[in-house]
């Protein structure tokens, strides 16, 4: 009789996109993890975040158009009209990507506080990207877009052995055939483990141009001023229960200036041997 091979389990990707943003330098940036198609299934949220329609229903609220560079005001039905213009297109550019790497794809709308969407988001996805508050506020008013074939700077969090397996993984579809480079941020208990993560690193990126560098403690700050001093065009982490914390999740949006990869491993599959 002969055995059967196990199924592969099914990854799960997130979009979550938004009203500042088209959403297209996320996009952008996972062909890579959709090229196969196979195993792969596409989740688009696009959020509407109460907390700005909150703030579009204030008196004397303006916005600063991209082309004229002139300032008008936002009534609430101007700003419905303007966020069912955002879901379109985002929509449109989303369900262009999917169909056209063959993969199946689902697209929502979610209302309410952006965090606590993004942990939900999170916890029924094995990566989930996004793109922070401060680059959707720089991108709203024009930024160059970079060459696909820019060398780009991906940050990487590897401070538990098995979530830093999945997301070093991740890192390697996401710029495969890319000149991209990569700053690894190690948290380690004890020299044996520092040793273990380190060898990790080199197996998973073989041949890759890479540097090592140690978070000094598990704090916020940290994190965060590494990701900047790194200059790093995205961050990788993986999806701890540390990382899915609203505090943490907070900072990442409010703070930081490039798109977050936030990883599961894939249950039901295989470890990854390093």
């Amino acid at each position: 009789m002969v055995a059967k091979k196990p199924e592969t389990a099914t990854q799960q990707i997130a979009v979550v996109l938004g009203a500042l943003s088209s959403g297209q330098p996320v996009l952008d940036m996972m062909r890579q993890l959709l090229a196969t198609g196979a195993g792969v299934e596409l989740h688009g949220v696009f959020i509407e975040d109460e907390e700005l329609q909150q703030a579009a229903a204030l008196p004397l609220v303006n916005e600063l158009c991209r082309l004229t560079l002139s300032v008008r005001e936002i009534n609430g039905a101007r700003f419905d009209r303007v966020i069912a213009l955002r879901r379109r297109t985002a929509r449109k550019m989303f369900e262009g990507l999917a169909q056209r790497r063959g993969v199946s794809h689902t697209f929502r709308t979610a209302h309410g506080s952006i965090v606590s969407l993004l942990q939900e988001t999170i916890h029924t996805s094995n990566v989930t990207i996004f793109e922070p508050i401060r680059q959707l506020s720089s991108s709203a008013i024009g930024q160059p877009m970079r060459s696909r074939l820019t060398a780009r700077r991906i940050v990487v969090v590897v401070d538990d052995f098995d979530t830093g397996k999945e997301a070093l993984h991740t890192v390697a579809l996401l710029t495969k055939g890319r000149p991209d480079r990569f700053s690894i941020l190690l948290r380690a208990q004890n020299m044996a483990e520092l040793h273990a993560m380190e060898q990790l690193v080199r197996e998973s990126l073989p041949n890759r141009p890479f540097r090592l560098l140690l978070l000094p403690d598990r704090e916020i700050d940290s994190l965060i001023a590494s990701v900047q001093s790194e200059r790093g065009d995205m961050l990788v982490i993986g999806a701890t229960e540390t990382s899915l914390k609203p505090e943490l999740l907070g900072s990442l949006l409010n703070r930081l200036e490039c798109p977050v990869c936030l990883v599961r491993p894939v249950e039901g599959s295989p470890s990854r041997d390093p």
